[in-house]
């Protein structure tokens, strides 16, 4: 039995602090230090001299590409603020539909309790106002 087969036992549901404690124990030991094999600090020390330090690379931009830098800086601010305005407007828009959805509502509100005056009053009951 593996290691995923003794953890994962139909039997550990019903003793999940016997199945943690197990679980436990193996993480225990599967995070022990192991010391690195002989010699092997000597070695990378020794790659890490034949591969010698590469010079450091250094970037520079040459005007044109700053220029274009800072075109580019500037259409990403003016699609922002276009983005932001077409946010506003759908925003508006929004905010129209949902004042003349209320408008209908309230009109056909006012329009059915005046009905139902009117036949109230048919049937000769007084509503107060």
């Amino acid at each position: 039995m593996n290691e995923d087969q003794e953890l994962n036992r139909p039997g550990d549901l019903n003793r999940p602090e016997e199945s943690f404690a197990e679980f436990e124990q193996h993480l225990t030991v599967a995070l022990q230090r192991v010391d690195p094999p002989e010699g092997f600090a000597d070695r990378v020390m020794a790659r890490a001299a034949l591969a010698g330090s590469a010079p450091a690379k250094v970037i520079r931009m040459r005007p044109r590409r700053a220029w274009a830098s800072g075109a580019i800086a500037a259409a990403v601010l003016v699609g922002a603020l276009g983005g932001e305005q077409v946010r506003l407007r759908h925003q508006r828009e929004r905010a129209e539909r949902a004042q003349r959805q209320f408008d209908t509502a309230m009109r056909i509100t006012d329009q059915t309790l005046e009905h139902v005056r009117e036949q109230l009053q048919q049937a000769g009951v007084t509503v107060g106002n």
